[in-house]
């Protein structure tokens, strides 16, 4: 089985760096034109080339869009853009997020309103603006990128976790009413995952112990391993599969 994804094109919001990076590369080796979308177009800690860069240089079709997923009008112009560029859509990634660490009462109203926003009211901006064009595709898909930690608890997580959790409800909500289209929609929930994002963490000896010692399989995640189920996703081999969450982790939720 081989996905194929020619002709067909994708917009990645948080592409630039980590697991958003992982998806455009896979999507783009399965032969889909990728936009990145991102904040900046900078390579991320430790690589020579921006996303586009490596995806060009393998011979794949990228463009980047500076995006804010939490600024309604700037998201209406990357899908704008897209479109005007390669002529229409075909699948939205909805990968931009943020995190932050504090109890309740430690977030401030100005820290919570910002993931939310970039994490729950990003993936309404996205779909919002390109659900249009995603009518006009032959096979149009959104894969929203939620969390393991929508489905267990984390300490000093609140805004994060409530977020995620969002983003698995309305997911489940968006394959209802688009079903008759059909628009698929799923969310892959990842786990822990070898990013730019989680190398400090993981160069500490404890925290990394503790999250292998809670992944059951003997390693931990990469990028490519979430951009290779959003590819399938995105694919026709999943044309009877909406409104389901795939848990990327390892087994950390199963236990």
């Amino acid at each position: 089985m081989r996905i194929d994804l020619t002709d067909r094109t994708a917009i990645v919001t948080g592409a630039s760096a980590g697991i958003g990076r992982g998806i455009a590369v896979s999507l783009a080796e399965a032969g889909a034109r990728v936009v990145v979308a991102d904040r900046h177009d900078t390579p991320p800690s430790g690589a020579e080339r921006t996303t586009v860069e490596r995806v060009v240089e393998e011979g794949g079709d990228a463009e980047f869009v500076e995006t804010d997923v939490a600024d309604y009008d700037s998201v209406a112009a990357l899908v704008e853009a897209t479109v005007s560029t390669w002529g229409g859509l075909d699948v939205l990634v909805n990968n931009a997020g943020i995190s932050h660490d504090g109890t309740v009462e430690e977030t401030t109203p100005e820290e919570w309103d910002r993931v939310l926003d970039v994490n729950l009211t990003g993936v309404y901006n996205g779909v919002h603006h390109a659900m249009p064009h995603l009518r006009e595709s032959d096979a149009p898909r959104v894969v929203n990128v939620a969390s393991q930690l929508a489905f267990v608890a984390q300490r000093r997580k609140p805004a994060y976790l409530a977020s995620k959790g969002g983003v698995v409800s309305l997911t489940r909500s968006l394959a209802l009413d688009y079903a008759t289209v059909p628009v698929l929609v799923n969310a892959v929930c990842p786990g822990v995952v070898r990013t730019e994002l989680t190398r400090d963490a993981l160069a500490d000896d404890d925290r990394r112990a503790f999250f292998e010692s809670q992944t059951p399989l003997p390693y931990l995640g990469r990028p490519e391993d979430v951009g290779a189920v959003t590819a399938f996703l995105a694919s026709e081999y999943a044309r009877f599969v909406t409104g389901q969450c795939f848990v990327v982790d390892g087994g950390y939720t199963i236990q």
